[in-house]
């Protein structure tokens, strides 16, 4: 008897383990789903003589795809990448809203890895990551000397 409950026990636990998670579309149709495009900001790789201050300001468009207004509780930035400005009111279903970030770009070669995270009342995840990425590099060289 023992042994039949134990059996019973591990399948039914199996089986919660395995249980399918709704798809997006099935999301979308319960509440406010975000959603960002492009869903990483790749700002490219940028040679060291044509950094400017202008690099660092990115305007980061977000959609909701649900059926209920969607509306962003907090914005926050990693390490030295300030959030100017967010869409404060209530985004309607179908409409769109921004994020407004800054973060200074050294002139020397390094990589650009921020992150921003949002937080929502959106019934895909209420908390939600969206990296920026890029590369300050050192220009080659296309005066090359030649020899006689």
């Amino acid at each position: 008897m023992r042994k039949y409950l134990l059996y019973t026990l591990l399948l039914f636990s199996t089986s919660v383990l395995f249980a399918q998670q709704p798809s997006d579309e099935e999301l979308k149709e319960k509440g406010p789903f975000i959603r960002f495009e492009p869903s990483e900001i790749n700002i490219g790789s940028i040679p060291t003589s044509d950094v400017t201050e202008d690099i660092g300001n990115v305007e980061i468009e977000f959609y909701n795809d649900g059926i209920q207004p969607l509306i962003l509780n907090q914005v926050t930035g990693c390490c030295g990448t300030r959030i100017n400005d967010w869409t404060r009111k209530p985004v309607a279903p179908g409409q769109k809203g921004t994020i407004k970030i800054w973060f200074r770009v050294s002139p020397h070669p390094h990589r650009i890895s921020r992150t921003i995270t949002v937080q929502s009342n959106a019934i895909n995840g209420n908390n939600k990551r969206l990296a920026i990425l890029g590369e300050i590099i050192i220009p080659s060289s296309t005066n090359e000397i030649q020899l006689p």
